[in-house]
């Protein structure tokens, strides 16, 4: 006969999932990093000016972080269900740097390629020790089409900026990069688009108006924790078209798994023309899922829209 107290394997296997499920109560469970945990600058004042010198585009600091943003200028027969594509609003990318604890940065960016320079551009960033994170188009229907390439490195921020340089060497991006010679300005409402989206605006060459929202979560690069910024943030745009505050809009969501099919759902609900869906970094932490999306009409009925796909991810609004 077998004593009463002698537990069977199975018995011992489940409690001791009881246990553990026990745990894992609401509240024993630890409440996940947020991005304001953390400060985040950008790189010194010395490397900010090489690296402009390097790329030959004046880049700018902002909200911690240092962007360069350059363009495709030579790339100016691109539609999108026959509304033309200008570079400043759909058409360029970007590198964005911090400068981390140890002294070191942590660059992450994407940019606009045409076919035949995809695969010179990843071997010389290979070469150059600068992972290649996603290729993929942004949107089905531009046409001609056009690929993005996604990328990021780790070190130092000078190296990084002359290894991206060459890459963009073996293709007809045009450089130096010259902004306008005096302030833009639009003929869109920035400011008031910005207080319905809870971003701040940028205003850009043509009179496009940029915003970035960025998820409140704490996201890792290859296990380093990168600014809501660090091209990890929901990008979108507003190109001025068909007069008035009339404008074409690209809203670029970040979402992780469980929020695709609410936000895209929402947005086709509304009239958006849904683009491609896809992940943009490798070894990232939480995974996030990007979908560009593209609309027509009143700026302010667009804006409100995007915002409405907004609410139904883990934003961060800035107050009004």
């Amino acid at each position: 006969m077998v004593p009463q107290n002698n537990m069977t394997r199975r018995s011992a296997l489940f409690l001791a999932a009881a246990a553990a499920g026990a745990a894992l109560t609401p509240s024993a469970l630890a409440t996940p990093p947020s991005a304001s945990d953390h400060q985040f600058s950008p790189p010194p004042a010395d490397v900010q000016h090489d690296l402009d010198a390097i790329l030959q585009a004046k880049g700018k600091v902002s909200d911690g972080i240092y962007s360069i943003g350059i363009d495709r200028n030579d790339i100016t027969d691109v539609t999108l269900n026959g509304v033309s594509i200008t570079p400043a609003f759909a058409l360029g990318g970007g590198l964005y740097f911090q400068q981390n604890s140890d002294g070191t940065a942590t660059m992450n960016g994407d940019f606009c390629f045409k076919a035949n320079e995809l695969n010179p551009v990843i071997k010389t960033l290979i070469q150059h020790d600068i992972f290649v994170q996603a290729e993929h188009q942004h949107m089905y229907d531009f046409t001609p089409i056009v690929w993005f390439l996604h990328f990021r490195a780790h070190g130092d921020a000078r190296r990084i900026a002359k290894g991206f340089k060459a890459a963009l060497a073996t293709t007809s991006t045009p450089f130096p990069q010259t902004g306008p010679s005096k302030p833009p300005t639009s003929p869109l409402p920035a400011d008031q688009i910005g207080k319905i989206l809870g971003a701040k605006p940028s205003i850009h060459s043509g009179g496009v108006v940029k915003f970035n929202v960025p998820r409140a979560e704490q996201i890792t690069l290859g296990g380093v924790p990168v600014s809501p910024y660090l091209n990890v943030a929901a990008p979108i745009a507003f190109m001025p078209h068909g007069g008035g505050q009339n404008a074409a809009c690209i809203p670029d969501f970040g979402m992780i798994a469980s929020e695709i099919n609410p936000v895209i759902g929402l947005m086709q609900n509304h009239g958006w023309d849904i683009g491609c869906l896809y992940n943009q970094e490798t070894d990232e932490h939480p995974q996030l899922y990007f979908s560009h999306q593209f609309k027509t009409g009143d700026a302010i009925q667009l804006a409100h829209e995007v915002r409405a796909g907004l609410n139904l991810t883990n934003s961060k609004f800035k107050s009004s």
